[in-house]
């Protein structure tokens, strides 16, 4: 990897996952495809230019996080394409999607296409095959599948028994028992700090950690005392946390939340409120302002919906300042940015 230190300081929700998905594609198709990776000569992985895909009949723009010309080892098809895609939620149009970056990609590339859905939230799917069809006239006339992966819905203790430093990390973001998450949190930064891979690689592994994990903000004091009294030689746990200090935040919850609605609101830039929502739980978190982040969470997604749906329901907003769950309000205010409606918000 060629990053400077400051894009990898700098790095966005969708750069991170589209990275790592790039920089370990063999051990993420050996995770959860183990039967294609068996298949695929990683020696040619190819990935290909990101195409604007405009000529969709909503006319709106869309760009695939992930494509890869590959070869197979043996048989046909010896030239094909995975193309993979990650969302935050499944939205309920999220099977139409895939078809249509399927045949968008395949009339483009001339190449059978390998779909794959990352989700980032918790559905109950897990690891599975989700299909799309369309019917006219009852009869079948369209049927599509591919390999869906609901990473919050597996189980952590699995993957953190992979070989790779990839599922050790992602384990941070799957179920566990809640007494059992700050132990997986620091064994999976240690596998990092162990893997052998270099500063750039690690980075892409720790954030990953350090973002999705399901901590509370004492879960994550514990973290810190536990990496800080590691022993053995050169702590390793020592060599995280200033792994962590240098690429870590380092400013409060309320200055993440204000930045968060003055780029959203004034500037009109839903990019500046995800990234305010995503920077101001993270520093909270980090300062151990449950409370507070709390309702700063609900102060901006009320501001969130304001400025997209216009007056509020007075049950919305006494449901909204009802929820004293952090990771509830964390979804809903991702949930914001690709919402139609008040409807799609399942409160």
């Amino acid at each position: 990897m060629t990053w400077d230190e400051k894009r990898l300081r700098n790095i966005t929700h969708d750069q991170l996952w589209k990275e790592v998905l790039w920089t370990f594609f063999s051990d993420f198709m050996q995770l959860f495809a183990s039967h294609v990776a068996r298949e695929l000569d990683f020696g040619r992985l190819r990935r290909l230019d990101p195409e604007v895909f405009t000529d969709l009949p909503s006319g709106r723009k869309r760009v695939p996080d992930l494509v890869v010309e590959a070869h197979t080892r043996r048989g046909e098809p010896e030239l094909f394409v995975i193309h993979v895609e990650v969302e935050r939620r499944r939205r309920r149009d999220t099977p139409r999607w895939m078809w249509e970056y399927y045949a968008l990609l395949r009339l483009r590339l001339g190449r059978p296409v390998y779909p794959i859905v990352v989700y980032l939230s918790r559905h109950g799917i897990g690891l599975r095959r989700e299909t799309y069809e369309e019917t006219l006239f009852g009869e079948m006339i369209c049927s599509m599948q591919y390999l869906a992966i609901g990473v919050p819905d597996l189980s952590a203790h699995q993957y953190m028994k992979a070989q790779t430093a990839l599922g050790a990390a992602m384990s941070a973001m799957m179920v566990t028992r809640a007494d059992d998450a700050v132990e997986l949190t620091v064994s999976a930064l240690e596998r990092i700090a162990a893997s052998g891979l270099d500063e750039a690689r690690q980075t892409l592994l720790a954030l990953i950690v350090e973002n999705y994990a399901r901590l509370t903000a004492s879960d994550r004091d514990r973290v810190r005392t536990l990496l800080n009294t590691r022993a053995g030689g050169e702590s390793m746990g020592k060599r995280l946390m200033g792994f962590f200090q240098k690429w870590g935040y380092d400013e409060g919850i309320e200055q993440g939340i204000e930045q968060g609605i003055e780029q959203g609101i004034e500037r009109g830039i839903e990019k500046g409120i995800e990234q305010g929502v995503e920077r101001g739980i993270q520093k909270g978190i980090e300062q151990g302002v449950a409370e507070g982040l709390m309702q700063g969470q609900r102060r901006l997604l009320l501001a969130q919906l304001r400025r997209r749906f216009g007056s509020l329901p007075p049950e919305i907003e006494a449901k909204i300042e009802a929820i004293r769950d952090s990771g509830r309000l964390d979804e809903l205010a991702l949930t914001v940015l690709d919402a139609a409606s008040l409807d799609d918000l399942a409160l």
